[in-house]
């Protein structure tokens, strides 16, 4: 086997071959003398030789481009029949500013056959100029020797883009427009102008641009994203190429987002179908990458009288835009029993625009609910519906809120009671009506806001009329709301009321009802049952707590409640509550979740704490008639002074007669 001279390192056998003298220092370089083993060894010769490829790579004089990798390609080699080895880990090429002493970029040049020897070095950012480029090697024994040609650094024609900006946001249309500078070298005689494309089609009417107080070599040109086909949208890249005269090519890409979408209007409020009443606040969370035109936010509302009320909203702060609104400006619903047109439905629509003209619309409709709970203490019998084996039956009448037998029972307007009796009503929150209307909006009741008061003091009223509308509206203001036992006559007390859970049946027991059913009963037939319900609880009540949109309760009770013992509620005690014997008013007020606020009619009682003489019996002779316990009040224009209350009637919602119940999604 024979190897040849200057590209043994690159084959790896120098380790084997090493061997050391008898004086113990190490060769990397024997050649053997022969003649016994004598130990003699003599020296590698030859000198390193680097030349350039033909033609050389890169070209001597070679005007090269800044940021650019310059190829390399290199013959390296022992000269002169030398026994030296070329190391081939010393093969480097460096690039030298003229005049200059430490190169400005380097390199590593690798075997790549035959002596020859190819890599490449980064100018990386060097300034424009002249450089020598200069490619190093050395042998085994440290014997180095180079080649150098010359370069010139251009950094080609200077690109400077004005518009669209990096990361911009244009919508429709955008103009184009940079500068390029070709400097003293010129551009190419080819091609003068540089290129411009976006989504990979040339700018229309790239040219000079010559206007008055425009800077010099400025270009412009328009890009109209309709034209494309299919139209620009999204993310794009502007690609602006120049050639100078040495043919070194300056390119400059710009990225940049065609919006055509408005803003995104998410987290409104009031959401769809939401029922609302009162002063509303109005909001939407609203973005958009390209920025939101704050004076575009608004939302618009229908009506009747004023087809829109367009209502501006304000950055309320990350996003946010709002604003109240109260919806008594809308077409309000008279309560019952007036029989005028309602909004039930309106429609509420979000509108925003982005800076650049993009709009959004989001509409849906929500629910009005300025129609007040129907509260009644004294509410009238009912029939309950239900589908029997032929067809819709009704039950027996029943008193909703008591058996009307037992002293102690839920009594009625102008009945003598004992000093501990059933308090409870009937609580029905109601809503906005329209012709055709398959399901009722309504807001639900309050239970933080639903109470009974009880009022010992009648020769004032308890419930007035507080807008001159003939209407009993609210408690007389004028008295003070006390959890204790009350101890001034202008103190009135207040007793919380719970919501019953709808429970049980009406008597369906048909053989005990000898009346006919009225001729316009949505049922034709009585009972078939065979037996009377299962009772609620362990003592007397009514065998069923009435429930309606939704099993939401009916029956409002005193506290506590429990199913078994309490499953109406608790009783009332006058003794311990300091309301003397005598008459008393006792009114329920009650507030649904959009604020509107309502009152029952007031129930006239008499107390007599020992002797009651039965259920609901008649008053004593001496007792005098019912008191009143309405009025109107009258607020005084000096806010700091109260106001002024006269006994009177108002009137007051109650449950209509000749109802029939229908438990929610039975019939």
């Amino acid at each position: 086997m024979s190897l040849r001279p200057g590209r043994l390192l690159a084959l790896g056998l120098l380790p084997v071959l090493a061997c050391s003298s008898s004086g113990g220092s190490s060769y990397p370089y024997p050649t053997p003398t022969g003649g016994g083993g004598t130990g003699i060894m003599t020296t590698p010769s030859g000198t390193v030789v680097v030349a350039f490829l033909t033609p050389p790579t890169p070209a001597d004089g070679a005007t090269v481009p800044a940021n650019s990798d310059v190829p390399v390609s290199v013959t390296v080699d022992i000269g002169q029949g030398g026994t030296d080895f070329v190391d081939t880990s010393s093969v480097k090429v460096a690039v030298t500013a003229a005049g200059g002493n430490s190169a400005s970029a380097a390199g590593q040049l690798v075997a790549a056959g035959a002596d020859v020897f190819t890599g490449a070095v980064s100018l990386g950012n060097l300034t424009p100029g002249s450089y020598t480029l200069t490619v190093t090697a050395a042998s085994s024994s440290h014997t180095t020797g180079q080649a150098s040609i010359n370069l010139i650094v251009d950094d080609g024609p200077v690109v400077t883009v004005s518009s669209p900006t990096p990361g911009g946001h244009y919508s429709g249309s955008l103009t184009v427009e940079f500068t390029c500078d070709f400097g003293a070298i010129g551009p190419d005689a080819s091609s003068p102008n540089p290129s411009a494309t976006v989504g990979g089609l040339p700018v229309q009417n790239l040219a000079p641009d010559t206007s008055a107080n425009v800077p010099a070599n400025s270009y412009r040109g328009t890009v109209d994203f309709t034209s494309y086909s299919p139209p620009l949208q999204g993310l794009q890249l502007l690609d602006i190429k120049a050639t100078n005269a040495k043919g070194v090519i300056t390119e400059v890409t710009v990225v940049f987002d065609i919006d055509t979408s408005g803003p995104t209007i998410v987290k409104t409020s009031p959401v769809p179908g939401e029922v609302v009443g009162g002063l509303l606040t109005i909001e939407a969370s609203i973005s958009d990458e390209s920025g939101v035109l704050d004076a575009s936010v608004i939302a618009i509302i229908s009506d009747q009288n004023t087809p829109v009320y367009e209502l501006p909203l304000v950055p309320l702060g990350q996003g946010v835009y709002g604003a109240l609104f109260d919806t008594a400006n809308l077409t309000r619903c008279q309560e019952p029993p007036a029989t005028s047109l309602c909004l039930v439905y309106p429609t509420i629509s979000f509108r925003a625009s982005d800076t650049l003209g993009n709009q959004t619309v989001l509409g849906y409709d929500f629910s009005i609910d300025n129609i007040a709970p129907v509260s009644d203490l004294d509410p009238p019998q009912l029939r309950q519906v239900r589908l029997g084996p032929s067809g819709y039956e009704c039950s027996l009448l029943f008193d909703p809120l008591s058996v009307n037998r037992d002293v102690g029972d839920m009594p009625n307007d102008g009945c003598m009671v004992p000093q501990v009796f059933d308090l409870r009503a009937r609580i029905e929150d109601d809503g906005n009506r329209a012709v055709g209307l398959k399901v009722v909006p309504i807001a639900g009741i309050d239970p933080d806001q639903t109470a009974v008061y009880i009022l010992s003091d009648t020769s004032q009223p308890l419930v007035v009329d507080s807008n001159g509308d003939g209407s009993c509206d609210q408690i007389n203001p004028l008295l003070v709301p006390t959890t204790d036992p009350p101890t001034m006559t202008n103190q009135v007390l207040k007793i919380r009321l719970a919501g019953i859970p709808p429970a049980g049946s009406a008597n369906f027991d048909g053989l005990l009802d000898s009346t006919t059913l009225p001729a316009n009963a949505p049922c034709t037939l009585k009972g078939t049952a065979s037996a009377p319900p299962k009772v609620l609880c362990t003592f007397q009540q009514p065998t069923i707590a009435l429930g309606y949109l939704d099993d939401a309760p009916a029956i409002w009770s005193v506290e506590p409640y429990d199913p078994t013992v309490r499953c109406l509620g608790n009783q009332f005690d006058a003794l311990a509550n300091n309301i003397p014997e005598g008459w008393a008013c006792i009114a329920v007020s009650s507030t649904d979740m959009a604020g509107n606020k309502g009152v029952s009619a007031p129930m006239r009682v008499y107390i007599k704490y020992d002797d009651p003489g039965g259920f609901c019996a008649a008053p004593p002779a001496g007792a005098g008639p019912p008191p009143t316990c309405t009025g109107t009040f009258v607020a005084n224009p000096d806010p700091t002074m109260p106001g002024a209350t006269t006994v009177g009637p108002c009137s007051t919602l109650k449950f209509p007669g000749g109802e029939y119940y229908c438990p929610p999604g039975a019939c």
